[in-house]
């Protein structure tokens, strides 16, 4: 049944009927109503769907990096930085693998379809079910992009207590609001989700521009190509050109050669006749 998840969406209906008659001639009635629930896919699904079958490397890169950066966040790595960029460049890379797949099926890629790909992507990446289907090539549904819940029960790492003899001491205003109060926290866990939220735009701003240069760059050279393609055809008729004319030029030198015979022929039963 793989393969029916890299059936491009316009085909998805005919091949799944066709799986479901097999199945069902076969005996496999439990699975043929299984795959007869399957909907056609959107083309976002489609392609992530194709790029994560051709590329699993690219797609282990995403997921390892995700949980690198969920333990960055917990403050159980301290190196917060190096993992979002990796994480943020193997997204770059599956979403302009993914627009690619999308251009070469004439499906089209436009930014906000992009967007839906990267958000599915990382909603996979970071849920361990779908992040399953999403390492076999089959995802049926466009997921969000994921936030907070994503530590999945995780928790912070506590610090731990100071040894005796190093507490610190006490100030005025640790007795005017006690660490821990319900404003002090309040604040702080506003603060936490303002920090978070503008770290959030940032990654998505800079995954955004990074696509931008990939899809100028697929764009390019989907134009190079297209160069060349003319330039076959140009010399592919000129060739034809070519043969058409030397063609031309064998018949006119084998008429020739017929007249020059006819010619001799006829200059030889002259001699003949005088003598």
């Amino acid at each position: 049944m793989n393969e029916l998840y890299q059936v491009q969406p316009s085909e998805f209906v005919r091949a799944r009927n066709a799986l479901v008659a097999r199945l069902r001639k076969a005996g496999r009635t439990a699975e043929a109503a299984d795959v007869a629930r399957l909907r056609r896919p959107t083309p976002v699904i489609w392609a992530l769907n194709r790029v994560a079958h051709e590329q699993p490397a690219e797609v282990k890169q995403l997921i390892e990096a995700t949980d690198d950066l969920k333990l960055a966040q917990l403050g159980r790595r301290k190196d917060a930085d190096t993992v979002t960029t990796r994480q943020r460049n193997a997204l770059g890379n599956l979403a302009a693998l993914a627009a690619a797949a999308l251009q070469a099926a004439g499906l089209g890629a436009a930014p906000a379809t992009l967007r839906r790909a990267s958000a599915t992507l990382l909603g996979a990446a970071a849920d361990p079910q779908a992040r399953a289907l999403l390492r076999q090539g089959r995802l049926s549904e466009e997921l969000s992009a994921p936030g907070f819940e994503v530590f999945g029960g995780m928790t912070p790492r506590q610090r731990p207590p100071a040894p005796a003899g190093h507490q610190r001491r006490a100030r005025p205003s640790d007795h005017a609001a006690p660490t821990g109060s319900p404003t002090q926290t309040g604040a702080r866990s506003a603060t936490e989700q303002r920090t978070e939220s503008l770290r959030e735009k940032r990654a998505a701003r800079v995954s955004q521009r990074r696509l931008q240069a990939l899809e100028r760059e697929a764009q390019r050279r989907r134009r190079r190509v297209e160069q060349w393609e003319r330039a076959v055809r140009v010399l592919r008729k000129r060739a034809h050109d070519i043969e058409a004319r030397l063609a031309q030029e064998r018949r006119q030198a084998e008429e020739a050669e017929r007249n020059a015979a006819r010619a001799r022929e006829q200059l030889t039963r002259s001699g003949a006749s005088r003598g």
